[in-house]
């Protein structure tokens, strides 16, 4: 009798353990799940860069799009650009060519959170937009006060980018909404030229005047750092110079950057009306509910003024302009802008930047 209490008391006490040891597996399973949605629901907030990466799940292409990846791929874009003029330039749409380009892209930010994909372009209001896409990815507060640097490095380890995805993934991400903000090709040139290499005082700008004078100018660092804008259009116009090195994204060509042969994107921002634009992609597009404006640009340098435009260009010969326009002729042609300089006044180009070398001459005469 005693012994058959002692099994009836043993067995009762070993459910009594399996229970136990079930329901703490069951607590720290429902434990699991409720952390990790708070986490994919706050856009990874807090996560680095490479945690990202390694606990990336792309959400399911939205159900209000009927199209594959594929026909979003090679669909025509009627946002802001004509996607037929890419036949023109030999660049049809090509799914198999835009996975293999975008393999290595790191100007396409996917942000998950919103169903995005935002292509930032330098020298097109791209530190707003960086800013902008932290604050509704939850990795920044809309009060928060950062300088220009300090957002271009929070970005780096915020957001992720087509370059953090496999090819499978990016195809999936095609069908999340696609914006792209652009400029005039010739005023955002101008705009890389002064913020970048014309002054020295600035850690940004001395950085890039000490490594690029040598590569641009062909003189020794131990001459100047300082580089003309005649020498830096001389140096973009020779097609001899590929503009593959990271740091020249600020004046590589938007299609080069963005892809938009490629890609059909949803909306097409523009510099020239950045603050209406910006509301339309954020309220209509986006339909979000960002109330923190833009920031006032800490490097401006008024490169959208026409007449400032002409004063520095009247300073290159017709072959550079003819050159330049080459480069981002896909651009100027794809976004609708128009060539600045006619070939009416190509001439009186040419005479100013004559006039400019005679009177060079004769000072360094006397």
């Amino acid at each position: 009798m005693a012994s058959h209490m002692a099994k009836v008391f043993y067995s009762r006490l070993t459910a009594k353990r399996a229970f136990r040891i079930l329901l703490l597996f069951g607590i720290i399973a429902v434990t699991k799940f409720v952390v990790q949605s708070l986490i994919l629901k706050r856009g990874f907030t807090h996560m680095n860069i490479h945690e990202r990466v390694r606990n990336y799940d792309v959400p399911a292409i939205r159900k209000t799009s009927s199209k594959t990846p594929e026909e979003t791929v090679s669909s025509m874009a009627d946002n802001g650009y004509d996607r037929r003029i890419c036949d023109r330039f030999n660049r049809p749409s090509n799914t198999t060519r835009l996975l293999d380009n975008l393999k290595g892209m790191s100007n396409i930010f996917v942000v998950d959170r919103l169903k995005l994909l935002f292509c930032y372009v330098p020298k097109v209001a791209c530190t707003n937009w960086k800013r902008i896409l932290m604050i509704l990815q939850g990795d920044m507060g809309i009060e928060q006060k950062v300088n220009h640097m300090e957002v271009h490095e929070r970005a780096d380890n915020s957001l992720l980018t087509l370059a953090h995805l496999n090819p499978d993934d990016i195809k999936r991400v095609m069908g999340f909404t696609k914006i792209v903000f652009v400029r005039d090709p010739f005023a955002r040139l101008l705009s890389a030229y002064r913020d970048k290499l014309e002054e020295a005082g600035r850690i940004d700008s001395d950085r890039f005047r000490a490594r690029w004078s040598s590569k641009i100018a062909n003189r020794s660092q131990q001459q100047s750092y300082d580089v003309t804008f005649k020498e830096f259009a001389g140096y973009i116009a020779n097609p001899a110079n590929t503009l593959d090195d990271g740091e020249e994204e600020h004046w590589r060509p938007i299609h080069r950057l963005c892809k938009p042969c490629d890609i059909a994107y949803d909306f097409v921002g523009r510099f020239e009306e950045l603050e209406r634009d910006v509301n339309y992609a954020l309220n209509d597009v986006l339909h979000s509910n960002y109330t923190g404006g833009l920031i006032n640009s800490t490097n401006f340098t008024n490169s959208s003024d026409s007449g400032l435009l002409t004063k520095y260009f009247s300073r290159l010969g017709p072959e550079t302009i003819k050159g330049l326009y080459q480069r981002y002729q896909l651009d100027f042609e794809l976004f609708g802008y128009r060539y600045p300089f006619p070939n009416e006044t190509i001439d009186i180009l040419a005479k100013n930047a004559e006039r400019n070398a005679d009177t060079q001459r004769k000072v360094s005469d006397t």
